[in-house]
């Protein structure tokens, strides 16, 4: 028989044996955990890429991360982000068409965070590429806000036009006061 204590003193002995081999184990990351992680990491790359112009660069870290984690709400994410990378007008490698494969597929998703947002995409998707296909250029379609609109430009061209022909209606003006003030011979 053994006394209470040598017990206790066993028992706290194979806790710590017990404890130390557990702390010694890698740790089994839950798979939820590491997707959010690098969701947050893959969009982080996105966005940086996208703001620079690299677009392709921007829809490949996407696409991976949708590729990777394929059971995860974030792919789906993934698939709207590439969408609107898609429809932006500075992007020379995306297509309307491209943007409308992808919201589908973000649309067939259930219970989506952005459906309402999505759905506009798509119907923007869907004029634009009927607009390219009838010919007309994405810069008439889109303008690029660096440069002025098209009705700012025509507004502008119009004031100059009217100043000049207010400065032609007073020189003919004070020409015919001149003429008028002349005495009669």
């Amino acid at each position: 028989m053994t006394s209470p204590s040598l017990r206790s003193g066993l028992l706290a002995l194979a806790c710590a044996a017990l404890a130390a081999c557990a702390s010694g184990q890698p740790r089994i990351a839950d798979p939820a955990e590491t997707a959010r992680a690098e969701w947050s990491s893959a969009f982080a790359v996105a966005v940086q890429e996208s703001n620079a112009g690299r677009h392709a660069v921007a829809d490949q870290a996407l696409a991976d991360y949708a590729a990777r984690f394929p059971a995860s709400s974030d792919a789906a994410e993934a698939s709207f982000w590439r969408a609107l990378y898609k429809l932006d007008p500075a992007n020379a490698t995306g297509t309307p068409r491209d943007a409308a494969v992808l919201l589908d597929s973000y649309l067939a998703t259930p219970a989506v965070a952005r459906r309402s947002e999505a759905l506009t995409l798509r119907r923007l998707s869907a004029a634009l590429e009927s607009r390219t296909t009838t010919g007309v250029p994405m810069s008439a379609v889109i303008p690029r806000p660096d440069l002025p609109k098209p009705d700012e430009r025509t507004k502008d061209e119009e004031i100059v036009r009217l100043k000049e022909e207010l400065a032609r209606a007073h020189a003919e003006l004070e020409r015919i006061r001149r003429r008028l003030a002349q005495p009669k011979p």
